[in-house]
């Protein structure tokens, strides 16, 4: 029989590239990975991982038994959902990763609602960045991934996720005060001349940032790089340049403008997700309506109210 910590640990490496990644993603030591890669290995017959002394890739045979354990993992996740279900209860531990803008706008308050109603659940909160919570996820160490999808840069399929849309939150320009432009809707092409603060390169926004400049014939002349929209923010109050952010981010006490892009108009997705399989957990399912729930009531489609 099949071990279903292995086929996690073998998914792992397949997605990670490295015995080390792997490693570093399920607490585990790379001694440890590669041990158990071999005892995979025995119990299927045939070789998983061609070995290099610098380097390790997955056989043919490993590559399909990755297929295999995504549906073999899926199914184990939703069998355990359908057993708990029998009770019916919202009880349990559970693990909730989110990010600072949705922990500010509607998270938090969907988890406190929570434990009001449901005195036996537990649930612990993290601050987990996108980038590294859906792999969190798969890995086991998280139960739900809050994250999201900016437009022009679609996100990959993951056969190992289910994915629950929340909301649809546009992207808005942000200008120093006495800007040309401030006192309406931006088209994007009335700031190829302008110097720009934007995210890291890795960053979906930055990439987002890069192509809709593309489309519109330049490339944006960079004057600043943060993660954080609050500094890009701080940034444009210091007259630096202008730059882009979503429109529920926490710009508080900064001295600039915010105004609708258009031309094209943009905005990120923000979805909550599980391990395929285990949203028919009880407690699981609660989280999840609760965040739809309070996603919801921030304006029609989801939404603040934007105002300039």
């Amino acid at each position: 029989m099949l071990n279903t910590t292995r086929l996690r640990i073998l998914r792992e490496v397949a997605q990670r590239g490295t015995i080390i990644a792997a490693a570093e993603a399920l607490y585990l030591t790379p001694p440890a990975v590669s041990h158990q890669l071999k005892v995979l290995e025995a119990e299927v017959g045939v070789p998983l991982l061609a070995r290099t002394p610098r380097s390790i890739r997955l056989t043919d045979a490993g590559m399909r038994l990755v297929e295999h354990a995504e549906t073999i993992l899926a199914e184990c996740e939703a069998a355990v959902a359908d057993v708990v279900a029998v009770a019916g209860e919202v009880t349990g531990h559970l693990r909730l990763s989110t990010f600072q803008t949705a922990a500010q706008s509607f998270a938090l308050p969907a988890v406190a609602d929570l434990l009001q109603r449901y005195p036996m659940l537990d649930i612990v909160v993290e601050e987990l960045e996108p980038a590294r919570a859906l792999p969190a996820l798969k890995a086991g160490r998280i139960d739900i991934a809050l994250s999201h999808e900016w437009d022009f840069v679609p996100l990959p399929k993951d056969v190992g996720i289910d994915r629950y849309d929340l909301l649809a939150e546009p992207i808005v320009v942000l200008l120093p005060p006495g800007h040309p432009l401030a006192d309406g809707p931006v088209r994007l092409k009335d700031l190829a001349e302008e110097r720009w603060c934007v995210a890291l390169e890795s960053a979906a926004s930055r990439q987002a940032v890069k192509r809709i400049a593309q489309s519109a014939g330049f490339e944006p002349r960079i004057v600043l790089e943060s993660n954080y929209f609050r500094a890009i923010g701080s940034a444009v109050e210091a007259g630096l340049g202008v730059g882009v952010a979503p429109l529920m981010t926490d710009l508080r006490g900064l001295d600039i403008v915010l105004q609708p892009l258009i031309e094209p108009s943009m905005s990120r997705r923000i979805f909550a997700a599980v391990r395929r399989g285990s949203g028919g957990i009880p407690a699981t399912r609660a989280v999840l309506d609760a965040l739809a729930a309070v996603a919801g009531t921030l304006g029609p489609e989801g939404l603040p109210e934007f105002r300039p």
